[in-house]
């Protein structure tokens, strides 16, 4: 009598390994290493350290979950466009995690102690957040459409600077908020 082995998932593993899926799984883990050492040593605070973690959190979560619904190959039952959600996402990834690059050294690396060990982390970590932005702009690289392909209207030009347009929207809402 054999023995059968049964697999518990079967998976699409050439969505893995393809270059989206490598850069995909790449930003996964920069932005896991970024709010990992920011997070070890308390080195955020306030509105900054709070938009700055709350943008590596969610590109890290959303980033596992596009991964988890392609590889398991369940994007027909999502309730979303998925030929426009991924690369809508990685714009907006691309935005945010370059806004935390920018603001997070701008508000937590003014101590100039050197020897700190705080320190150490807080520059790793803001290496580790550009790396995550590059991730996600070779993510948008890769993605988006070439002349004469028939692709979703977000990974066109005029949907990504529809991306770049709301997350400006954005940003200017947040800093009318609360005027001076």
């Amino acid at each position: 009598m054999s023995v059968q082995r049964r697999k518990i998932i079967d998976g699409n593993t050439h969505v893995l390994k393809s270059p989206v899926g490598i850069v995909r799984i790449l930003a996964a883990i920069f932005a896991c290493i970024t709010f990992s050492l920011v997070v070890h040593r308390g080195g955020w605070s306030g509105r900054a350290g709070d938009l700055c973690m709350f943008s590596w959190c969610f590109c890290f979560v959303v980033t596992i979950i596009i991964l988890v619904v392609e590889f398991v190959g369940i994007q027909s039952r999502m309730p979303v466009s998925w030929k426009n959600f991924p690369i809508t996402f990685a714009m907006f990834a691309v935005l945010m995690c370059l806004s935390a690059s920018v603001l997070y050294p701008l508000y937590f690396l003014q101590d100039r102690s050197y020897g700190n060990e705080t320190h150490t982390y807080q520059v790793v970590a803001t290496v580790f957040s550009c790396l995550t932005t590059l991730a996600y702009i070779f993510e948008v690289s890769l993605t988006r459409a070439r002349p004469g392909e028939v692709t979703g209207y977000m990974a066109t030009v005029p949907g990504i600077l529809k991306v770049i347009e709301s997350y400006i929207a954005c940003v200017i809402f947040v800093f009318i908020s609360e005027p001076p």
